[in-house]
């Protein structure tokens, strides 16, 4: 039995290093040869060309970034190199009009497809610890699972394609607004002198207990964004994605334009290829906070601006009357006493002193 994967980018090559070393048969292939090299020192036979690896195969798995790179790669003419009654299983993060495209293709051409979208990042797939959402043909899904096994928990949604894809794009939106929580959060506790940790310990440790939230809000205080396991550019791509299948379905979701806003805002900085919990960042600069943390030991924070001084308000000008009788009457130039029963000076009197006082002659 021929099995290929196709797409040794961040997530694939810890995928098809998972499955080679659990024992299965597996060639591989990429557009770029020199990531296809740390699996070809491992035995596996390396493709240079597509067509090459659809060829008379049984069992075609696809780890690609986007609609586009799936729609060039599973092309009609490809797929039709492949044995008679092959399966493909797209592991990749589609939409759901690519993903009923390609299962009527597929039909067309007498072969099966199912979809298995995965929720983790490189380093759970390369522990084989991926949550996998599978759907498909029955007997597509049977042949294929002996590969998927070993990338972790396989998660079985029936039997059209499309509702995989719906689970991991309703699953991805979750994550993006929770980032966006983790991120307000945060900065709230440390404008009012809390270490934004000690908060984190409390509310994953208690409340908010799930692998999720404790693996972003990790990222998000250690602030190590340049290692993205999953850039900010394919978070705003998978939130289009989340947008119109919403609107396709007629199923509301405001919340998705928020955190779509908020993708853009880090693309349109630049920061395309920061981890997504770098949603973290841009929330410290809009709440005023220092790039670095600065955070004080003991379960306080210091933030270089003050954030934590509480805000005069309006009336802070008139407390309650002092030791001698009198307040302090705060009114344009230095304290005044006040004798004890008179009113301070209003807006209407403070006024009328400033009319009286006589004008500086323009020059």
């Amino acid at each position: 039995m021929k099995t290929v994967f196709l797409g040794l980018g961040r997530m694939g090559s810890p995928m098809a290093r998972t499955i080679a070393q659990a024992g299965l048969a597996l060639e591989v292939c990429n557009r770029d040869p020199e990531k296809a090299k740390p699996l070809a020192d491992l035995g596996l036979t390396v493709h240079r060309r597509p067509e090459a690896a659809f060829r008379q195969a049984d069992l075609i798995l696809t780890m690609v970034s986007d609609d586009l790179a799936l729609t060039s790669l599973a092309t009609a003419e490809r797929l039709a190199l492949a044995a008679p009654s092959a399966v493909h299983v797209s592991l990749s993060t589609v939409s759901v009009e690519l993903t009923e495209r390609l299962a009527a293709l597929h039909a067309s051409l007498g072969l099966s497809f199912a979809a298995c979208p995965v929720f983790g990042r490189p380093e759970a797939a390369a522990a084989g610890a991926l949550q996998l959402c599978l759907a498909g043909p029955a007997e597509a899904k049977e042949r294929a699972r002996p590969w998927l096994n070993p990338l972790g928990r396989v998660w079985d949604f029936g039997l059209k394609p499309a509702g995989a894809v719906g689970v991991k794009l309703a699953g991805n939106f979750m994550i993006a607004s929770l980032l966006e929580t983790l991120a307000e959060a945060f900065s709230l506790t440390e404008k009012h002198g809390v270490a934004p940790e000690r908060f984190f310990e409390l509310m994953s440790g208690t409340l908010f207990d799930a692998p999720a939230v404790k693996t972003y809000g990790r990222l998000m205080l250690e602030a190590n964004f340049e290692n993205a396991g999953f850039p900010v550019r394919l978070g705003l791509k998978d939130i289009g994605l989340v947008k119109a299948a919403a609107r396709d379905s007629r199923a509301p979701m405001p919340l998705a334009s928020l955190v779509e806003d908020r993708l853009l805002r880090l693309m349109a900085r630049g920061w395309g290829e920061l981890d997504w919990s770098s949603t973290g960042r841009l929330q410290r600069e809009d709440a005023g906070l220092a790039a670095s943390s600065g955070r004080l030991e003991g379960g306080e924070a210091e933030t270089g601006q003050d954030a934590a001084r509480p805000r005069r308000s309006r009336s802070e000008g008139w407390p309650a009357d002092g030791p001698g009788g009198g307040v302090k009457a705060r009114v344009r130039g230095e304290p005044k006493k006040i004798e004890a029963g008179r009113k301070p000076p209003g807006r209407q009197s403070e006024m009328k002193a400033q009319a009286c006082r006589p004008r500086r002659a323009r020059d």
